[in-house]
């Protein structure tokens, strides 16, 4: 046997090239269905990280158009855009992170209450009261 009966097959990246669905959105659709009941249930928050996923550029449209969009968006700026919305179901969250160019970089649909990256981590949260307890100690500046 030599390097030539060997069989090349080249990988064209993360998911199926096409923008016809490939069923995986209605498998995925499945999984988000139970994820939310999980956490309707009480249960820990759930993430579906898309790009992990073989998703035709058919199966995210599939996707975009089942799941819909809700009230709630936003946008984030820090280390690159972030924009997040809730789809038509509370509690389930598409969120997109761009890449320098704009471009999408990953995505994925968050399952619970808020998405991660819209929470104030704790660490935030005991700064800002150590900075803004010091709006109390300042002298008020009289502006006449």
């Amino acid at each position: 046997m030599s390097l030539k009966d060997i069989p090349v097959h080249f990988d064209s990246g993360p998911g199926p090239a096409g923008s016809e669905p490939t069923g995986m959105a209605e498998a995925l659709l499945r999984e988000v269905a139970d994820h939310l009941l999980t956490v309707a249930q009480g249960g820990e928050r759930q993430v579906v990280e898309l790009g992990n996923l073989p998703l035709s550029e058919g199966d995210l449209r599939l996707l975009e158009e089942r799941l819909g969009r809700g009230e709630v968006e936003a946008k984030i700026s820090a280390s690159g855009l972030t924009e997040v919305y809730e789809t038509a179901f509370h509690g389930v969250w598409w969120v997109k992170y761009f890449d320098n160019g704009d471009r999408p970089a990953a995505q994925q649909l968050e399952i619970g209450t808020v998405p991660m990256i819209l929470e104030a981590h704790p660490e935030d949260i005991q700064a800002s009261a150590e900075r803004f307890s010091q709006l109390f100690e300042e002298p008020v500046r009289n502006s006449h």
